[in-house]
Order: structure tokens, then C-alpha cells, then sequence
């Protein structure tokens, strides 16, 4: 069996033992204690400084999606201006009118309608008032109707013959 040796308090080495290992649990209670409050205080100061660095990768991705949309803008302007010149040049090449040659022959169509109609307009406003000429008494001796080149032309024509039928 084992002896206990002599001269060593039992009840003393017990109660070192017994406060090695209270002191020991209470060491884990604080690291637990301690991590606790420290992880906290640790996150919160991650959150601090990642705030920064998620307001950069913010920039950066939106200046990354910036210069994307104007390369693709400018890559459809360029693909739009590109088809166009080809189907000018496809058009031209077939003889066919592109819509600027119609707008054009359109608008000069309009411009010659204008005159067509100013110039008919001005041949039937000449309108001949007939002449009242008097006797010296003061009474009305003749009424003269003038004759414009139009009703003198149209008096003077020689009517057409027309084709005998059998």
C-alpha cells in the first residue's frame, strides 16, 4: 500500500490542490470571459475596417461597369453606323432611292406643286370688268368687254377637224 509519508499536512496539500484547480477553472471562466469580450471588441473593429474597403470595391466594381456600358455604347454605335453605311452603299450600287433621296424629291415635288398652283391661280385672276362708255348726254351708249390674250387665243384657234366615221 501506499504510505503517506510523515510530516506533510494532508488537509494543507488537499486544500492547494483543491485551489490549483478553482484557480484553474476560473482561469478558463476568464480566457471564456475574456475571448467573449474581446471577440466583441475584435468584431467590431473588423466591421470598422472592412466598411472601407467594401466602400473601394464599390467604386471599383461600379468604374468596371462604367467603362463596360461605354465599350459596349460605342461598340453599338459603331456596329449602327457601320450597317448603315453599308446599305447606303448597297442601295446605291441596286439603283434604289434611299429615304434621304425620297424626302429630297418629295420636298422639291411640293416646291413645284406651289408654283404650278401659283401660276394657275395668277392666269385665272385676271378678270376683265367690262367697259361702260356713255353718250355726252351721260347715258350708257355701249358696255365693252375686253379681250385677254387667253379668250383672244381661244377665239382665234382653228377647231379640229373631226375624223369621219363609217
Amino acid at each position: 500500500m501506499n504510505q503517506i509519508p510523515t510530516g506533510i499536512n494532508i488537509g494543507g496539500a488537499l486544500d492547494k490542490v483543491v485551489a490549483a484547480g478553482r484557480n484553474l477553472w476560473l482561469a478558463g471562466v476568464g480566457a471564456v470571459a475574456e475571448v467573449s469580450e474581446g471577440g466583441l471588441e475584435m468584431f467590431d473593429r473588423l466591421v470598422e475596417r472592412g466598411r472601407p474597403v467594401e466602400e473601394k470595391q464599390k467604386k471599383m466594381v461600379e468604374a468596371v461597369t462604367d467603362r463596360a456600358t461605354r465599350t459596349v455604347r460605342e461598340a453599338q454605335r459603331l456596329v449602327e453606323d457601320t450597317v448603315e453605311f453599308e446599305s447606303k452603299g448597297m442601295l446605291k450600287r441596286l439603283n434604289v432611292m434611299t429615304r434621304e433621296d425620297v424626302k429630297i424629291l418629295s420636298a422639291r415635288i411640293q416646291t413645284l406643286s406651289k408654283k404650278v398652283d401659283e401660276a394657275v391661280a395668277r392666269r385665272h385672276a385676271v378678270t376683265v370688268e367690262p367697259v361702260e362708255i356713255l353718250n355726252p348726254q351721260g347715258e350708257a351708249a355701249a358696255i365693252v368687254i375686253p379681250v385677254t390674250k387667253t379668250a383672244a387665243k381661244a377665239r382665234t384657234a382653228k377647231p379640229r377637224a373631226k375624223k369621219a366615221t363609217r
